[in-house]
């Protein structure tokens, strides 16, 4: 059944399944990773200092600065508040959720020598990469067109047993569009009249996490080399309901509801090698390579749709096969490959009192690719649009901390260009981070406290050009609770 459904998702719709896909890619690609409270609020400049169990994604390099056997665990929530502007109304929302940041345990050997392999750390460690927690509102007084008309665009010229089961024939079995009479053709009607007023609601839930398991040498406490294997893990979820409402009474029709969902998880696995290079006491620098991340997907979407009209006719529908019998949900599996990543980072020790670090991490995110499961499944399009449509970035960030006895100051930030491509709709989608934190570390025991801004606009589309947009500023509050033996 599974294969069977997939078939009809794949050759229903090109668009907007393609812009989906396309969409989805970079979603899964893109990481704003939570990790530690200290690596937080140092903006996640981590990949030349070492001594963090955000190292154990980063450069696992670091691992080797231990001397100290380390556990760790981070709890924090995140606000997430969206703004959209769209046919010149506003819509605002917000969203609170739970962030489990890390946890992990490092194991540290020293062999109480100043030369040649003087220590060893072994670590497991799971780090928070994204959090795809959202909800948006959108509103708009539409003179020009319906969402209607798009699936009725979409549908001329074809008999109603062959329209898209998951879109055009939900509307046509809502009447929301219906054949034109007396026409050599199959044409298309809608009892949409303009101008219509709309509201979409979308809200996504999810995230996606690293167990990694690594290990880091220090040779002689001047050069330091760190792999890790990386088991990632991945869940989204997505609601987007779009309706549409005759408020002015222009014809018979009064309201339709369109409610698409999306379920999917996924389970990735990587490796990265990373070094550090110490060569005078003040100045470290570092490096790191992750491979690309190979994902294995599963999906299921579904859809339905509503109307009404002013008679007291109401109409339901769901997805049904040509002979009429109920698809129960469309399910797809396949593949995704996320871009290789190569960070490079420089920190410089102010005596006993602070650092600052610096990082820079290149991604090609127009290399992302989608894998064929099944030879019948193609994905040809998809990757296409994809290079087409991304392009390589380099992300900077860089941070400073300043200690007093063991209380420490810290901030830090980023900026993330936009990895859409020159012409493209969010070409100018740039991401900019904002944080800060403080920490207590005693012998044995340490606290640390982060917060993280992230300020990003984009434009959406609903559907044809009707373009929406977002400001969407992200709130993260993270605590680290450390232990040392």
């Amino acid at each position: 059944m599974k294969k069977i459904v997939a078939t009809i998702i794949v050759s229903a719709f090109l668009y907007p399944l393609t812009a989906q896909y396309v969409g989805q890619a970079l979603r899964f690609s893109q990481t704003f990773p939570s990790q530690t409270a200290r690596s937080l609020s140092m903006g996640g400049a981590f990949v030349s200092l070492g001594g963090d169990l955000s190292d154990a994604y980063l450069n696992p390099a670091g691992l080797g600065v231990y001397r100290k056997s380390e556990l760790t665990l981070t709890p924090g929530f995140g606000y997430v508040k969206s703004t959209a502007d769209y046919l010149n109304e506003k819509g605002e929302d917000y969203r609170y959720h739970f962030i489990f940041g890390n946890a992990g345990y490092v194991s540290a050997y020293n062999s109480k020598k100043d030369n040649g392999l003087v220590g060893v750390a072994f670590s497991l460690a799971y780090n928070r990469l994204n959090d795809f927690n959202n909800n948006i509102f959108i509103e708009g007084h539409n003179m020009n067109n319906s969402l209607a008309d798009f699936f009725m665009d979409n549908a001329e010229g074809n008999h109603p047993d062959n329209l898209n089961a998951f879109r055009e024939r939900l509307a046509f079995d809502t009447y929301v569009i219906d054949t034109t009479p007396g026409l050599s053709y199959y044409g298309y009607e809608t009892p949409v009249f303009l101008p219509v007023d709309q509201r979409k609601t979308i809200e996504t839930s999810g995230g996606s996490g690293e167990w990694s398991i690594g290990f880091g040498m220090n040779f002689s406490h001047v050069f330091y080399f760190g792999m890790g294997l990386g088991i990632n893990q991945l869940r989204y979820k997505e609601s987007l309901v779009h309706s549409e409402y005759d408020y002015q009474s222009l014809n018979d029709f009064n309201n339709f509801r369109f409610t698409e969902t999306l379920d999917l998880r996924g389970v990735g696995y990587t490796l990265k090698l990373g070094f550090i290079a110490r060569p005078v006491s003040f100045l470290r620098v570092g490096g790191a390579l992750h491979i690309p991340t190979y994902y294995n997907i599963e999906e299921e979407y579904y859809a339905n749709m509503t109307s009404l009209f002013d008679n007291g006719d109401s109409y339901s529908a769901s997805p049904t096969y040509t002979d009429g019998s109920l698809i129960e949900i469309g399910a797809f599996e396949y593949k995704l490959v996320t871009p290789l990543k190569a960070m490079g980072g420089v920190s410089f020790q102010i005596g006993k009192t602070g650092l600052v670090a610096a990082d820079i991490e290149y991604v090609d995110y127009s290399n992302i690719r989608y894998r064929n499961k099944d030879s019948y499944d193609d994905m040809s399009d998809f990757n296409r649009d994809i290079q087409e449509a991304y392009k390589a970035v380099l992300n900077i960030k860089a941070g400073g901390e300043m200690r007093f006895g063991p209380l420490s100051v810290r901030a830090g930030g980023g900026y993330y260009p936009s990895p859409y491509a020159t012409g493209e709709l969010n070409e100018n989608a740039d991401y900019i981070e904002i944080s800060g934190g403080v920490g207590y570390r005693d012998r044995n025991f340490f606290i640390d406290m982060g917060l993280s801004t992230i300020l990003h606009d984009e434009k959406y589309s609903l559907y044809y050009n009707n373009i929406t947009d977002l400001q969407l500023n992200r709130y993260r509050f993270l605590t680290t609770f450390g232990f040392r033996f």
